[in-house]
């Protein structure tokens, strides 16, 4: 891959406040999977209930 990520796998991240409503601004989860698409890396979070959700990194902090 072209892009350096800037988290890792397992790793506890917090989705920004002022992300969709259907990226659960706000919320803990973890890292579960990384991709690249377009000039965007795009992470795939998985949270305390299961789900799992595909979020923009810029959208993304430490936890």
């Amino acid at each position: 891959m072209d892009k350096n990520f800037k988290y890792d796998w397992g790793q506890g991240i917090r989705v920004a406040i002022y992300a969709p409503e259907a990226m659960r601004p706000g919320q803990k989860g973890s890292v579960c999977g990384m991709r690249e698409s377009h000039r965007y890396n795009l992470y795939l979070v998985e949270f305390s209930d299961g789900s799992a959700i595909e979020i923009p990194e810029d959208l993304l902090s430490l936890e």
